[in-house]
């Protein structure tokens, strides 16, 4: 009989005890996985030798909401997506531009050189020529298919030397040659004719001869070592007396075999041919331009007219001493 009440109230207790727990509803536990673990996820996957992507594909994390109502067993999830995305950027430099060409520094003036030629024979310096000179050649050149036009300008030096001339005295022409090193052997000269007329007794530069080497013309069209240029009678002088000419002067020359041009720029310049005098000393100079005469033409005209002054005045005492004598007498 004890047995059997024991049996009863336990199962009364135990129905009470489901009764009271019947609201209550199993709860759902979220864990918050954090983005390291999808970097590592996708780490492993390198590792096994999965294929690599450029970018993660979107991964949902289900994260807890807070219930305001302890009761409401709704559950709420909020969804994450991590999207990494890679760009490859291509960065291109500007050209640099070709340096500027540094353009040629100008020669300074020349300087003034003296040269002379002595006959061997009479020991008579028969020529003496005085100037300081600039050479300016333009040329066609070519250079990679492109023909252009260049100019090179050199100066005649004062060491330049008397090459060869001629000093025939019973000839009607004289010549000097003046040379000065180029490249290689070559040599270039200047050489000054002149030539004597015995009729009007003067004497003129005839011709100048100019011949440069033609290796200093970069990219030249020229087939020769030399180029050559020629210029024709100048000025005239009387004989015995010599040509001075102080202002810069050119001399336009040209080559039409080469299609180069040459200009001879002579300042202070003063020459003299077929001398019969010792020495190098110049004679009485007859400047350029006609304005100047010789210093004996002056001379010779105020002569003239003193003579003829004298000549007037000594007729005019002759005249009147014949009147006196035959009686007349003066008003």
């Amino acid at each position: 009989m004890f047995g059997l009440r024991f049996y009863l109230l336990l199962v009364a207790f135990c129905s009470c005890s489901i009764l009271g727990r019947g609201d209550e509803a199993p709860k759902t536990e979220l864990l918050d996985v954090p983005p390291k673990t999808v970097e590592s996820l996708a780490a492993s996957q390198a590792v096994q030798g999965l294929p690599e992507t450029s970018s993660v594909e979107p991964t949902t994390v289900t994260a807890p909401t807070p219930d305001p109502d302890p009761k409401n067993t709704t559950t709420s999830t909020t969804t994450t997506t991590t999207t990494t995305t890679t760009t490859t950027t291509t960065t291109q430099k500007p050209p640099t531009p070709p340096p500027k060409p540094t353009p040629p520094k100008p020669l300074p003036a020349p300087d003034q050189g003296t040269w002379s030629l002595t006959n061997k024979t009479s020991n008579v310096t028969c020529i003496v020529a005085q100037f300081a000179a600039q050479i300016n050649i333009t040329y066609r050149m070519t250079n990679n298919n492109v023909t252009s036009y260049r100019s090179e300008v050199m100066n005649v030096p004062v060491n330049a030397t008397v090459q060869d001339g001629s000093c025939n005295a019973s000839s009607t022409q004289q010549w000097l040659l003046i040379g000065w090193p180029g490249s290689d052997g070559v040599l270039n000269t200047i050489r000054l004719q002149f030539l004597k007329n015995e009729t009007t007794r003067t004497y003129a530069l005839n011709s100048l001869n100019l011949t440069v080497d033609a290796s200093v013309l970069v990219n030249a069209s020229v087939p020769a070592d030399t180029l050559e240029f020629s210029y024709g009678e100048e000025w005239a002088t009387p004989l015995a007396t010599s040509y001075r000419c102080l202002p810069a002067t050119k001399l336009s020359m040209s080559n039409e075999t080469y299609d180069a041009t040459a200009v001879v720029t002579v300042s202070r310049l003063q020459e003299e041919a077929f001398r019969t005098v010792n020495g190098t000393g110049f004679s009485a100079a007859r400047e350029c331009g006609g304005g100047d005469v010789p210093d004996a033409v002056p001379i010779a005209v105020g002569c003239a007219l003193g003579g003829l002054v004298l000549v007037v005045l000594v007729a005019y005492l002759v005249a009147r001493r014949r009147s006196a004598a035959r009686g007349y007498l003066s008003m």
